[in-house]
């Protein structure tokens, strides 16, 4: 809400949204009409399922996808890409909706997540600690051949986020934290509903 934003300066916004904007969220043919993909199949990315890591190597859906090491480097390159993409706060931005962050054993979390895209593939949003009050921007990219989202939280550019396109238009959606290139650790985004009174300290997926 304005109070939000006013308590958490230097956050990301979008300059074109409304009040509440944030908390909306893409469909999956929603973001086919966004990008123009027509009937694109969509891709799930289900970590420890369809993405798994054996001897060093990762696999989805069956599919050889390299290296852990060259897996992680994928993820950091698609976050960097959006990074450093000139991506303005007036531009066109879909939201994709508010995410609480949590491990798939907890039940509640204190850390959101919002997330928002515009048509060349560029994310942006806030990661915020509601135990701190503190606040940090969300920079990564889409890579559109292969549907993953990764992206970094703040000055920390080497640990990646990654989850698929497809995945944020769920209710929960698997995401895999890239702590560097040589550890993973499997996490949800779980999707969160506006508070009534705009005001909510400790998500609860």
């Amino acid at each position: 809400n304005r109070g939000w934003w006013g308590n958490h300066p230097g956050a990301w916004f979008a300059a074109g949204w409304g009040l509440g904007t944030a908390w909306n969220w893409a469909t999956w043919p929603a973001l086919g009409a966004w990008y123009g993909w027509g009937n694109v199949q969509p891709i799930y990315y289900d970590y420890g399922n369809n993405v798994t890591y054996e001897d060093g190597n990762v696999y989805v859906n069956g599919n050889d996808a390299g290296t852990s090491e060259q897996y992680y480097q994928q993820a950091d390159q698609i976050a960097a890409a959006g990074a450093t993409a000139d991506a303005p706060p007036d531009g066109d931005w879909l939201p994709l909706g508010v995410f609480a962050f949590t491990r798939p054993d907890q039940t509640n979390s204190n850390i959101s997540i919002q997330l928002a895209v515009n048509k060349d593939g560029v994310i942006r949003g806030n990661y915020t600690d509601s135990a701190t009050k503190q606040n940090q921007v969300v920079q990564g990219s889409v890579d559109k051949q292969t549907q993953r989202v990764a992206f970094t939280v703040g000055d920390n550019k080497t640990s990646v986020i990654e989850t698929g396109l497809y995945n944020l238009t769920k209710e929960e959606s698997p995401c895999l934290l890239h702590i560097g290139k040589d550890q993973t650790e499997q996490w949800l985004l779980v999707r969160l509903k506006q508070p009534q009174d705009g005001a909510s300290e400790a998500p609860t997926p």
